[in-house]
């Protein structure tokens, strides 16, 4: 017995007198032995596989559970279909010998029973106080299967006696209204049994009462409690009519004839009526019973149990329908031990063999050991090759082995095409809705699924779905499984409500025919658990996940590669809400798992090294990212043409494209390309992603052109292959807007913006994160057009979402708060950006490492807040924080530190200190040159920056040579129309006019203008800057026709394409008035001066310092008109 058997014993001893005599002492232990192993037989434990201190399954409520009552029912069905042996005998002599090894009046007992058994004598046996009573019922308490199968013998016997018993005692058994038992139970199964009065309630023992409840309160009077508690069962059985349980008067065929006992075989069930405190006797619970029948209508198991018995074929015994139950019942372990007894009984040519191999490579596959699975699917071809029968069905099960065989090595189209010919040969061979031709549409759909040909994957599994329907009981597992396949068809096109409704339908048939332990029910747990994190219930998918890593943890063996599913979901989900210490605390336990386990699938290590290289990249530490990137590639197992080795091509391609290294970055991703083109057709939604992907590498090349050519390409693909509202669809679009937007073609990304919004609103709850993105976007083209009111309402939109749908520390509500706060930077409300800039900084140092990159840019940006306030001193407090913190946290040549060094640099050079400018922005210069290419873009932007500092300080020769750099190392590394080449050619021009070398000013400030006309639209704001330029040469050189020309041609662009509040078109008017009023045009200047004017009185508050300067010039006009009053007036409104 258990330890905590043994303690309530000597509780109970304890409780006893104390005897002087020896014999009246061992008489009296002997007694209390047995009154003990009666309490305990069997031990009533209401069973809750979801808590790990309960160990014994004895008694359940078939209301919940009723699945675990059909096995157990169904195995011992099996057992007694075997006609006894002596191989029999012998298992449980040799059984009970092993145990009892040290016992010697146990062995003597046993040596006794193999000599003297008889069946007729068989409950004789089982009453004795010995071997069998106690080892048996253990076995039953604790559904030990391996030990109930060794004692089949003994239970075969005393089923037969008991059936016989039953049907000669028919009448006087009419006569018996009432039986009792007496028994200790646990207080947790009395609490269970109160809370479930109505339930069905089976006992999975041979189950002992008395006719006299005396006999039966003698069990309990005087029992010790602690954690148990003492019951009085009362069960009504005369109104039982059905034979499916059998019970019998044993008084004369017992070892013990005083206690008129009425023993019930196995599986007997009882509907619970009452559980009260008894009246008669304190501290007794009184628990009232009804025998029912086992396959009444009131259970709900008939049908599938039937089915079940059929599938396991009825009627005939053998081993491997032990092995077939153990399977589908999720206990491998189990179901091996009876396969392996079953082949030693096989002769090398039965037929058998090939079905016995079959069933094995089911096995390992199911515990993730796939190389086995294989070696047995080839040892079952072999066989069937060899041992061919000329019949139709025959042949098909070759096929689908053959199938099988490809399949596992990943070659889908060899798998197609066998189970193509498995599906003729069945159609041919089978009736139309054989269960068989159901599993072969199932396993032509997957493969379709993994192609992503949905439609024929769907048409698929709704024929295997439909044929099961007709063919098998609705709760059947297979079923199930047909459900799962469509929801996952569901999942992958996008349609996430779709997928969910059929993942639950999954669930509820599952938890109807499956007990809730099982790992298939962990797996479906799993599948809602990725609904829900898709459409960003992060609380849902926690829950589910939880409940399937439960499962698996309990069910599986400790390395088995589900478990390191759910733990690497798990970790993507923490990954999702920026938490990652834990998300990678997750994956390295998935990643564990998979290199300590079987698996031929180096695909699944590959993941996690992608997925963990995913997470280093998020946080910026991509020599982190590419090491993990690199031990995919080195795989070993992976073949070079592997769709993870592309998966892993693109992911370096984003380290690549996020450290400026765009070359590199396009050849990764047309490795990838090249690779998804030797397995996968040209539109797949794979290659759609790898377009996306060379889009997003030419997007931040600014060759926006070729850009949008891939974008389209992806969207092609997508629209023909994808469900309208696709979240890769929505993606593409979102992409192809923000592209449009770096072209300032506002109206065509607020096109693709909204069409991208127009999905997503259809399909995804209005609080999804997701919709929150592209509310962002389009916000952010509105402030790009000046629109602040839209752009503050859309941002304030995405607040709203992210505070309602993520936890109130997530990074994306700080991204909303700082969009928000340069919104009204813009409007120069200092105080409100600032309120949302700290609102983001306070967020960001919560949820993110001092460290991180989120916090320093907020520390930059509040900088530059008190900069434009006129506050230098905190404006440099801040700037010069988010640089402490880098150096402190960041290798020394991190690019982030040049980017900061470059900010503070800014910061200096506007305050017209360039000394200090020129120190930061050689910091940043120096470690430029250390960690990148001589020709790469970000130095250009550093030389650039130094030329301006020369320029400010009239250092003319100096600035030429820094814009020159400029200008050398774009048109090396850039297309030849890009925008960053005209900004040099600009600033070489902005020297020369300086210099008054306004011919060459001229053929600089036009060669900029050329490719901004080529490479944006015209109505781009460097368009106008450049227009504006090229008039001011030419009045600087007193042609002032062209000088008016391009003057007016940069306002006419910006009144045609900007809201008539723009603040540039407030520049350009007042650009025009100083035009015309150095011409002593004094009527023009005061025409465009007010322009200027009327359009910053409707937007800027009464005092900002641009009104004032308008204001200025306007007094200027007058005085130089004489009217001084006017000009008196203005002058006073500018101070």
């Amino acid at each position: 017995e258990t330890n905590d058997d043994i303690n309530n014993y000597v509780e109970h001893i304890n409780a006893k007198n104390i005897f002087n005599d020896k014999k009246l002492l061992i008489n009296k232990l002997n007694h209390d032995v047995n009154l003990f192993a009666k309490q305990l037989s069997p031990r009533m434990t209401l069973f809750n596989n979801m808590d790990g201190n309960i160990k014994e399954i004895s008694i359940k409520d078939l209301s919940k559970e009723s699945q675990y009552f059909m096995y157990m029912h169904l195995f011992i069905e099996i057992l007694l279909r075997d006609s006894q042996s002596k191989a029999a005998k012998k298992d449980l002599l040799n059984e009970a010998r092993q145990f009892y090894h040290n016992n010697a009046s146990q062995l003597i007992r046993i040596s006794e029973f193999e000599n003297k058994y008889d069946s007729h004598e068989a409950i004789r046996w089982y009453t004795l106080d010995g071997f069998l009573y106690r080892l048996l019922n253990k076995a039953l308490r604790y559904q030990d299967f391996h030990r109930i199968y060794k004692f089949r013998f003994i239970i075969k016997d005393l089923y037969e006696q008991l059936k016989r018993l039953y049907y000669e005692q028919s009448s006087e058994l009419k006569n018996i209204n009432t039986v009792y038992r007496g028994q200790l139970i646990n207080i947790n199964e009395l609490n269970n049994l109160q809370n479930n009065l109505g339930a069905l309630v089976s006992i999975n023992s041979f189950f002992s009462t008395s006719l006299n409840k005396t006999t039966a309160l003698l069990f309990i009077l005087g029992a010790t409690q602690g954690e148990t508690v003492p019951v009085f069962f009362e069960i009504k059985i005369n109104n039982m009519n059905s034979t499916s349980t059998s019970y019998a008067n044993i008084q004369k065929y017992s070892s013990k004839k005083d206690e008129e006992e009425i023993l019930f075989s196995m599986d007997c069930v009882f509907r619970l009526e009452s559980v009260e405190k008894d009246t008669e006797y304190d501290g007794i619970y009184l628990i009232k019973l009804t025998l029912t029948g086992q396959y009444e209508d009131e259970n709900v198991l008939k049908p599938l149990t039937e089915h079940m018995r059929n599938d396991i074929g009825y009627g005939t015994y053998d081993l491997s329908a032990l092995g077939h139950l153990m399977f589908i019942t999720g206990q491998y372990d189990q179901a091996k031990y009876f396969y392996d007894l079953f082949s030693k009984d096989l002769q090398p040519n039965d037929p058998d063999i090939a079905k016995l191999y079959n069933n094995m490579a089911a096995i390992y596959q199911s515990q993730g050991n796939y190389a086995e699975a294989s070696r047995c699917i080839e040892k079952a071809l072999k066989v069937q090759l060899t041992s061919l029968l000329e019949n139709d069905f025959s042949l098909a099960i070759i096929y689908k082995n053959v199938a099988s065989f490809h399949q596992c090595r990943g070659n889908s189209a060899e798998a197609l095409k066998y189970y193509g010919e498995a599906l003729k040969v069945q159609l041919k061979s089978l009736p139309k809705t054989h269960p068989d031709i159901a599993i072969t549409y199932n396993h032509i759909g997957f493969i379709h699924q993994k192609q992503a040909t949905y439609a024929e994957s769907l048409k698929h599994y709704e024929n295997a779905l439909n044929i099961q329907l007709q063919s098998l009981p609705k709760n059947h597992p297979d079923i199930a499984m047909i459900y799962n396949n469509i929801a996952k068809v569901h999942l992958d096109n996008g349609k996430y409500p779709d997928a969910l409704k059929y993942f639950e339908t999954t669930l509820h048939t599952q938890l109807n025919s499956l007990h809730k332990n099982h790992p298939h029910i962990a797996t479906t747990y799993d599948n809602i658990a990725s609904v829900h994190a898709r459409l960003g219930n992060h609380a849902e998918a926690f829950k589910y996940f939880g409940n399937a890593l439960r499962i698996r943890l309990k069910s599986l063996p400790e390395n088995h590669p589900d478990i390191a599913i759910t733990y690497n979901n798990i970790g993507s989900l923490y990954k999702s809400q920026n938490n990652y210490v834990k998300a990678l605390k997750y994956y390295e336990k998935s990643l564990k798992i998979r290199l300590t386990a079987q698996s031929p699938y180096p695909s699944y290590i590959a993941t996690i090294h992608n997925n963990i290289g995913l997470l280093h990249a998020e946080k910026g530490d991509y020599a982190e990212a590419l090491k993990c990137y690199e031990k995919v590639l080195t795989l070993e197992a992976l073949r070079q043409n592997h769709p993870d080795v592309a998966t892993t091509y693109t992911n370096i391609a984003l380290i690549h494209r996020k450290q400026g290294d765009h070359t590199k970055a396009l050849q990764d991703l047309e490795k990838a390309r090249q690779i998804h083109l030797t397995f996968l057709p040209e539109n797949h939604p794979r290659t759609a992603t790898i377009y996306d992907n060379f889009g997003m590498v030419y997007k931040n090349r600014g060759n926006y052109a070729e850009a949008l050519e891939y974008f389209q390409k992806a969207r092609h693909i997508q629209l023909e292959c994808l469900p309208a509202n696709h979240p890769d669809i929505v993606k593409t679009c979102n992409m192809i807007g923000i592209v449009h937007q770096g072209q300032d073609n506002r109206v065509k990304a607020l096109e693709y913006f909204e069409k991208a919004l127009q999905i997503q609103l259809e399909s995804l709850p209005q609080n999804h994160p997701d919709i929150a993105k592209v509310y962002n976007n389009i916000g952010i083209v509105h402030l790009k057009q000046g629109n602040h009111a839209k752009a503050l309402e859309y941002f304030e939109k995405v607040l709203q979402i992210r505070s309602e749908s993520l936890p109130g520390k997530h990074p994306d509500i700080a991204e909303a708060c700082k969009n928000i706060g340069i919104v009204y930077q813009e409007q120069n409300n200092y105080a409100k950006a600032l309120e949302n800039f700290e609102n983001a900084l306070q967020i960001r140092l919560e949820s993110s490492p001092r460290k991180h990159q989120d916090v320093i840019e907020t520390c930059n940006m509040i900088g530059i807040v008190y900069k434009d306030q006129g506050n230098h001193v905190k404006a440099s407090e801040y700037l010069e924080k988010a640089l402490q913190i880098q150096l402190e946290f960041l290798p020394a040549n991190h690019p982030d530190i040049v980017k900061t060094c470059n900010n503070i640099g800014i910061f200096h050079q506007e305050q017209d200190n360039h000394a200090k400018a020129l120190e930061y922005f050689k910091k940043a210069l120096q470690i430029q040159l250390e960690s990148l290419p001589q020709n790469h873009p970000d130095i250009a932007t550093i030389y650039n920056n130094i030329g301006v500092v020369h320029l400010k300080q009239g250092n003319h020769a100096k600035a030429l040579e820094y814009f020159e750099k400029v200008l050398q190392i774009r048109s090396e590394s850039l297309p030849g129309k890009h925008p960053d080449i005209a900004e040099a050619c600009k600033n070489i021009g902005i020297v020369y006019q300086e210099q008054n070398n306004y011919a060459k000013a001229l053929e600089n400030f036009e060669n900029a203008l050329q490719i901004r006309l080529e490479s944006s639209p015209r109505k781009h704001q460097d368009v106008i800057e450049t227009c504006n330029m090229i008039g001011i040469v030419y009045k600087d050189q007193g042609n002032h026709v062209k000088a008016s020309e391009y003057l007016e041609k940069a306002l006419q662009i910006q009144l045609e394409f900007l809201p008539a509040n723009h603040p540039d078109i407030v520049k350009t008017c007042n650009n025009i008035g100083i035009f015309h009023q150095e011409q002593d045009n004094h009527a023009k200047a005061l025409e465009y001066f007010k322009k200027a004017l009327q359009i910053q009185l409707e937007s800027l508050p009464q005092n900002h310092p641009d009104i004032a300067t308008i204001y200025n010039n306007i007094g200027v006009v007058h005085l130089k008109q004489g009217n001084h009053a006017e000009a008196l007036e203005y002058f006073k409104k500018a101070s």
